[in-house]
Formats: C-alpha cells, sequence, structure tokens
C-alpha cells in the first residue's frame, strides 16, 4: 500500500488488495524483539490491565482470516473492502476523521466504518502479565482453553515463567495459523538467545479436550462470547454444537470448567476474560453464577482496557474495559 496521499484514491485501493499484516522475517523478528523486551511491570496497576501494541501485528500475521469473522449481525472489514460503495464510504468517513495514508489507516477506516464489526485479539503484554501475576515463581504449565488468533500464545512465548503452553481451538484456519506462528517463533526466539518454552496445540474444543490431572498451574482465555463471533461454519464450532444461550453456557461452558478442575492444581487459578453482548447481555454474570454453582471461588476481578472511545467538544476521550475474573477451586 502507497503511504501517499493518493491512498485514499478507491481504484489505487481497490488494486492493492485488503491490507492484511504481511511481515517479512526481518519483521517478525524486530517485532518478536520488542515483545521480549517490554517492561511490562506496569501493565497491570490498581486492578486495570493496560494498553501496550507490541507483538499484535505479529500475532495477525498468521491470521489473515480474521477479517472475515462475522461479530453479531454486523459486516466484516473484509465485506466492508469488497463492496465499492461501502468502500468508497469507509474511505471518506476515515478521510474527515484524519489521514489514511497507512495500512493501518486503512485497516481502521474499515474497521470502524458504521455497521462494521471486527473481532479483537488479546494483547500478548496483557498475556504475559496475567502470566506473571498467576503463575508461581518456578514457573508452570498454563492452557489456553480456546487459543483463538495467537494473543496469549505470544504472551506465553514471552514471559518467563510460562514452561508449557497448551491451546486449544476447533477452528482448522485459526490452528493452521497457530501451528506455523510455534513452528515460525520457537526457533527464532531460541537463535536470539531467549529459552522457549514447550508449545503442545490441539484441534479440539475446550469442552472435549481432558487435561490429565493436576497439571497445569493457570487455565486462562477468553471463550467464545457464545454465537457472538462466528470464527467458522465447521460442526465443531461451540455456538453450532450448543445454538441457544442456556445451551451454549450449560453445555459448552459447564464442560469446560469442568475440564480445568481436573487439569488445574488445587492452588492453580482460573482466568476468565467474558463480557456480555447483545445476543448475550447477561453472559459474564451468568458464568460467573455457573462458575461459583460448580466449586470455583471468585478471588479477583481485573478490568481489561479495551479500545478507546473518542471525546467530544470538552469531553475527554475514555476506554471501554472488559473484565476479567479469577477463580480457585474452593
Amino acid at each position: 500500500m502507497s503511504t501517499s496521499s493518493s491512498t485514499f484514491d478507491f481504484a489505487k485501493v481497490r488494486a492493492a488488495g485488503f491490507p492484511i499484516f504481511s511481515l517479512q522475517r526481518d519483521k517478525k523478528r524486530r517485532e518478536l524483539l520488542k515483545l521480549l523486551r517490554y517492561d511490562r511491570t506496569r501493565i497491570i496497576t490498581d486492578g486495570v490491565v493496560r494498553q501496550a501494541m507490541h507483538g499484535l501485528p505479529l500475532a495477525w500475521h498468521y491470521q489473515p482470516h480474521a477479517w472475515s469473522v462475522q461479530c453479531g449481525d454486523m459486516d466484516t472489514p473484509l465485506k466492508v473492502f469488497g463492496d465499492d460503495n461501502l468502500l468508497c464510504g469507509a474511505l471518506e468517513n476515515r478521510k474527515k476523521m484524519g489521514k489514511c495514508n497507512t495500512e493501518s489507516d486503512l485497516r481502521k477506516a474499515l474497521s470502524i466504518y458504521s455497521g462494521t464489526q471486527s473481532v479483537s485479539n488479546f494483547r500478548p503484554t496483557a498475556a504475559a502479565a496475567l502470566y506473571d501475576r498467576y503463575l508461581p515463581d518456578s514457573g508452570g504449565a498454563v492452557w489456553d482453553m480456546s487459543a483463538g488468533f495467537g494473543g496469549r500464545m505470544l504472551g506465553a512465548l514471552s514471559c518467563s515463567r510460562v514452561t508449557k503452553y497448551i491451546g486449544t481451538d476447533p477452528a482448522t484456519l485459526t490452528m493452521d495459523g497457530l501451528r506455523e506462528m510455534r513452528d515460525e517463533m520457537l526457533p527464532m526466539m531460541e537463535h536470539l538467545g531467549y529459552h522457549a518454552p514447550e508449545v503442545e496445540l490441539h484441534k479440539i474444543g475446550s469442552e472435549d479436550f481432558v487435561p490429565p490431572t493436576d497439571s497445569l498451574d493457570v487455565c486462562m482465555s477468553s471463550p467464545p462470547y457464545s454465537g457472538h463471533e462466528r470464527y467458522s461454519d465447521e460442526p465443531t464450532q461451540s455456538y453450532i454444537k450448543f445454538p441457544t444461550n442456556d445451551e451454549w453456557l450449560q453445555g459448552y461452558m459447564r464442560m469446560t470448567l469442568n475440564n480445568c478442575r481436573i487439569g488445574l492444581k488445587r492452588d492453580g487459578f482460573l482466568v476468565i476474560n467474558i463480557a456480555g453482548v447483545k445476543r448475550y447481555p447477561a453472559l459474564h454474570e451468568d458464568f460467573v453464577a455457573l462458575a461459583v454453582a460448580n466449586g470455583w471461588r471468585l478471588v479477583e476481578t481485573l478490568q481489561l482496557t479495551l479500545s478507546k472511545i473518542p471525546g467530544s467538544g470538552k469531553q475527554e476521550a475514555s476506554y471501554k474495559y472488559e473484565p476479567i475474573y479469577v477463580f480457585q477451586r474452593k
């Protein structure tokens, strides 16, 4: 993508193709080093998990299909790009808001256009800070029940306390990207002089994966929000297996919690980022009630910083937040 002001030219934007993250090896190495060297000691302050974007471009590089993932009834960024009228509207809207002369600007234009929603990725810096917080000083094993787009996996690679990362996800394209990232990042870390943890990946849903008893120190993930984000149309997807909110909660989430209980050590932690959505506004409240009723004790609630909400007039910009619930076995 050209970095000149002509980026607003519709024909040039269309000819350049969708602006996926596509990193060459040197760029991957630089992004990995930035993440490995980042000082995350102040990421979690006063119960708030703050923003730092290190590592996100690296994670997105391996998940180009994410731009086509449906969120509720909203348009996807890929749909906006493929529709001439929507693309023109997105470019004009971004032009009114500010510059649009880089691929990053264009991705933002496509993601925030009216009626559009893109999927998010868990920030690697936040994941690493949470591993720091809940893993023992001597290190330990973590299970990422919904490995998703790789943010928590990259966080595990950058956290010296993680000795083993286990990731499960039933989506084929997502798992293909995670395996490619593992196969490239682990030898790259070793070449850079960093010890990489063991990484074990399984293309299976967390409701069906049973870890060895007392083998885990932390279970941490952000599960699918019922059927809000439809990562694929494969029959292994939880929103297809459990199509109603109650079926999803009592089936998928209850079974996942049971598997976490099997694998987690007595003093281990279950760390879950979950929030209500339009399809299921009370999701987070119902999840906490389900966990407590099934033998989990809520020990801490953090706030995960999300996107910035622009201010208007004298109103200052603010941030959106989602809760992170931390449990231990009763």
